[in-house]
């Protein structure tokens, strides 16, 4: 074998769905040298197209896929002979070309075409009728023209693929049938891993009691194969007795279980709710809190920094806070996300976590905001779908607390030369059914 330094050379090969006669005309069916040379240089994403009618823009084109390979492009030089009026072949020489490290496949249906051609024994092409060939007298506008008409779209698939018009068959559960949600409008995609029953809040329908077969058969079946998930279990049943009322975010900070684990274990204990004054929040099973005023303690507040400014000013002194949090921290962490006490709990001299961000009121420990929960609803007051136990416009008074805190805190520090606006929501949005971002925030734990 010789030429064996022409393996540092790389080169492209393109099989040709055909028997080439004519070099000329099969570089010409993939869209000439200047096209092939393009599609193959190293930055193009473009795919080689193929054409066996270049000048026919009815033609649809079929494309090719690159795939990577491994080989050799040899020449070999083989001498015929005839003895006996039998062919004989001898390999007189073999030398080497190049390496080939991607190969230009055409595995597409490319014989169905829409062409204009007429029906019949002697069909006939219609191409020069539809498409004048240069400049054309007036008057063979008014002529009649040939019937084509191309569909206005074409399958966005090349290969072939096997569909069946029918109706997916899942199986459902009478449980899951009871309690489907009749929205079939603003549906949401079906929970992956262990499905968690959760609450939508209205003052009609009764608090769950106590917790599905389903969700103790899985505890136990998890229990057999790691025992420590019992001694999970009643660390977080030792919180529930000691306050109903928990955000998935406070269980994990405190106990610092594993999410995996948290995920059988919490829909054995508390329900979770959906919406309401308590969104996103897991309430102990026969906890009711539209009968205890105590209640609003435990309510949720939404509160967003909408000042991108403000929100900048913020996020650089948390990172100095965790630059130095991070240098205390010992060399092993573990795999487990810790929540910081800062994203759960607010005090006068603490800044929020995130641009939006999520307190319940007895964690939000400022002198003004306390004052305004130690009010007792007065006497008759019923639980309200929107506001639980607390009175209109209390959400937007504590969020324009929180914001003087804010602004006091910043202003004290370096950022003197801010403009502040009003960057707490309204009491509309924080009381409409939880978003995207709302799920995403508190809801990781419900899929995988």
């Amino acid at each position: 074998m010789e030429n064996l330094g022409a393996l540092n050379k790389e080169l492209v090969c393109v099989l040709f769905p055909g028997n080439v006669k004519n070099e000329e005309n099969a570089i010409q069916y993939l869209g000439g040298l200047k096209t092939i040379s393009q599609v193959c240089s190293p930055s193009s994403k473009k795919h080689l197209s193929l054409s066996f009618q270049p000048d026919n823009p009815y033609v649809n084109k079929i494309n090719g896929d690159v795939k990577a390979v491994t080989g050799v492009l040899l020449k070999v030089k083989v001498k015929k002979t005839k003895e006996d009026g039998k062919l004989k072949r001898e390999v007189v020489n073999t030398s080497v070309v190049g390496q080939v490290k991607k190969i230009h496949k055409f595995e597409s249906v490319c014989d169905f075409q829409y062409l204009p051609v007429t029906n019949g024994p002697n069909s006939e092409c219609l191409l020069e009728k539809l498409i004048p060939a240069g400049l054309e007298d007036p008057k063979f506008l008014d002529e009649p023209a040939p019937f084509h008409i191309v569909p206005s779209s074409f399958t966005r698939f090349d290969k072939p693929i096997n569909y069946s018009y029918a109706d997916k068959k899942i199986n459902v559960t009478e449980d899951e049938l009871l309690n489907a949600d009749p929205d079939e409008v603003h549906k949401m995609r079906s929970d992956r891993g262990i499905p968690v029953r959760r609450f939508s809040f209205n003052l009609v329908d009764e608090i769950p009691t106590e917790p599905h077969e389903y969700f103790i058969t899985i505890k136990n079946t998890k229990a057999s194969m790691n025992p420590q998930i019992n001694e999970e279990y009643e660390i977080v049943q030792k919180m529930f007795d000691e306050r109903p009322v928990w955000s998935f975010n406070h269980i994990k900070h405190h106990t610092r279980l594993r999410t995996v684990n948290l995920k059988v274990i919490l829909p054995c204990i508390a329900f979770h709710n959906l919406n309401g004054p308590w969104k996103l929040l897991w309430v102990k099973f026969g906890y009711d809190p539209r009968k205890e005023p105590y209640a609003r303690y435990y309510q949720m507040l939404d509160f967003r920094l909408r000042n991108a400014g403000i929100y900048s000013c913020v996020s650089q002194d948390l990172e100095t806070v965790k630059r130095d949090r991070m240098k205390k921290m010992p060399l092993e962490e573990p795999s487990e996300e810790i929540i910081p006490e800062g994203a759960l709990y607010l005090t006068p001299n603490s800044l929020p976590t995130q641009r939006q961000i999520f307190y319940m009121y007895c964690d939000i420990h400022l002198p003004e905001v306390q004052e305004i929960l130690a009010v007792e609803p007065p006497s008759g007051y019923q639980c309200h779908p929107k506001r639980g136990w607390l009175a209109a416009n209390t959400a937007h008074t504590c969020r324009d607390i929180i914001f003087k805190y804010l602004k006091k805190n910043l202003m004290g520090n370096k950022h003197a030369d801010l403009k502040f606006e009003q960057a707490s929501s309204d009491d509309s949005e924080s009381d409409e059914a939880p978003s995207a971002a709302d799920t995403t925030a508190d809801n990781s734990m419900i899929t995988n």
